[in-house]
């Protein structure tokens, strides 16, 4: 019997030549991280699109992948000096959120994108992959700035590698909304830079959290539901949410409901993700409008312009009026 082809999936690329958008079929373009670098496999055996990021001591990659029925993935492990936080559509764990589409194609030649023009149009369910690389000799710089990579040592290397006691780590809303920040970035230069490294270290911190070894807490579906709910509300209105008081006088519940079972959860805490989505939103008003730093301070509920800046700077480690001038 015929083995099935394989098809490769690269953690890490040392490769330099990268594929133009002009070169990727239509369809797919709008699913692609503006201006990152893409490395493309096309042939009769699926589709797979590589998308790459480089940080000094994290690396983004992004994976958009159809393969043909029959034909296996193999996944090529990154370097011994990198520790992936990875989610992957393959991997059926009961995500909240979809990291499969399906997307619609005009049916032309996958050698030459250009003849994406004809009229019938088919359907193909692509699988996403995601992760972000954390690279081992810049452990000790990134503890110092963010005490929270010190849990890597704690529980060793090879358990962040490779966890043994735990469910798998998978996409929930939280890291899900720090992804999707990272998909649809559409800033160039200075300003995409600091972004994408926050947004790397929100994510990753997410796996980190998870690695942490502390009891469960056994919680109600209903209970679950409820701290969706407030995930939810948190994301979509950071800077109303404000505090763990807020959000119990809203939602009628005790400030350790908010504890334990939200990290659980989530691979946060409750303050934590509210200056995270309230600081994203700073960065994107500052980058993308024209609002002054009083309108925005207001905005985010701030006390003042000064507490914003502090705040934001502490944040990005960057300077406000120079993040302006990069755009």
């Amino acid at each position: 019997m015929k083995q099935p082809e394989n098809k490769y999936l690269l953690i890490d690329r040392n490769d330099r030549v990268y594929t133009t958008y002009e070169c990727i079929p239509s369809y797919l373009q709008s699913q692609l991280i503006p201006y990152a670098k893409c490395y493309t496999d096309i042939d009769d055996n699926g589709i797979i699109i590589d998308q790459q990021l480089q940080m000094d001591e994290l690396s983004i990659y992004y994976h958009l992948i159809h393969l043909k029925e029959g034909v296996e993935l193999t996944t090529v492990p990154p370097s011994k000096y990198l520790l992936p936080a990875t989610v992957s559509g393959f991997a059926d764990n009961n995500t909240p959120v979809s990291m499969k589409m399906r997307l619609s194609k005009k049916a032309g030649d996958a050698f030459n994108p250009a003849s994406d023009d004809g009229t019938m149009v088919t359907e193909r369910e692509f699988i996403m992959n995601f992760h972000v690389n954390l690279n081992i000799h810049h452990l000790t710089a990134l503890k110092e700035e963010f005490p929270l990579f010190g849990i890597i040592n704690k529980v060793g290397v090879k358990e962040a590698l490779n966890p043994s006691n735990r469910l798998p780590f998978r996409l929930n809303e939280v890291n899900y909304q720090v992804m999707n920040r990272i998909l649809n970035c559409k800033l160039i230069g200075k300003a995409a830079d600091l972004f994408f490294r926050r947004s790397a270290i929100d994510f990753y911190s997410t796996y980190l959290r998870y690695l942490a070894p502390i009891a469960p807490v056994m919680l109600k579906e209903s209970h679950q539901q409820q701290l969706r709910e407030i995930a939810h509300y948190i994301i979509q209105h950071p800077a109303e949410a404000g505090s763990v008081e807020n959000l119990c006088s809203k939602f009628g519940v005790v400030p350790e409901f908010l504890g334990r079972p939200f990290e659980q959860e989530y691979h946060i805490p409750v303050n934590a993700l509210i200056q995270q989505e309230n600081m994203a939103l700073a960065f994107k008003m500052i980058t993308e409008t024209n609002h002054t730093l009083t309108y925005i301070s207001t905005f985010t509920k701030h006390n003042s312009w000064e507490e914003l800046t502090e705040e934001f700077e502490q944040y990005y480690k960057c300077n406000i009026a120079d993040l302006r001038k990069a755009q």
